[in-house]
């Protein structure tokens, strides 16, 4: 069998030890030995008169611990003062709230997209572009690819409105000479 822990010990000295524990204890010489070292020692330490404090010493003691404090404090910061965490808190606190904005915020992908087609070969990208949905879709008319989402409500005017110049003119070269060909 084991031996008696030392919250057994414990127990055993103020008499609460469980039944079977306390037949080990009558049995084994060591936990026997064990007890009566702890009833010496406690016996000891009962005997001994501590002094009761100065009147003075918890009040001074709260200021020297102050004190202690702060000068470990001062002697222990390496640290810039914009690294301590009365600042960095702050500061993380901001850039999250800017994260958070800047992932619900949507971002106008088709004026973008728009804004690209323009600069990098218009009439390949647009063949190239609008073939691969007619192949797809088939004849669609505009409402149909408003309501599908294809085209949305202002795209068109927004990315008129990023054109240059010379491509605004060239916009209104190619729309003038197409209304005069659907007249005719």
């Amino acid at each position: 069998m084991t031996h008696l822990t030392p919250d057994e010990l414990i127990d055993a000295m103020e008499g609460v030890l469980a039944a079977d524990r306390q037949a080990h204890l009558a049995t084994c010489e060591e936990c026997r030995r064990q007890v009566e070292e702890l009833a010496s020692v406690l016996h000891d330490a009962k005997r001994v008169s501590v002094p009761e404090p100065s009147p003075l010493f918890w009040p001074h003691f709260s200021e020297r611990v102050r004190v202690a404090i702060d000068q470990d404090a001062a002697a222990g910061t390496n640290w810039p003062a914009w690294l301590r965490w009365q600042v960095l808190l702050p500061l993380g606190a901001m850039a999250m709230l800017i994260l958070g904005l800047m992932m619900t915020i949507p971002i106008d992908n088709d004026v973008r997209d728009a804004g690209q087609l323009t600069e990098s070969a218009p009439h390949q990208a647009e063949s190239e572009s609008w073939g691969a949905v007619a192949d797809l879709v088939g004849q669609l008319d505009v409402e149909t690819a408003s309501a599908a989402g294809v085209i949305e409500p202002g795209v068109a005017e927004l990315a008129v409105l990023e054109l240059t110049a010379e491509e605004q003119q060239e916009l209104t070269r190619l729309l003038q000479a197409e209304l005069t060909r659907a007249k005719s």
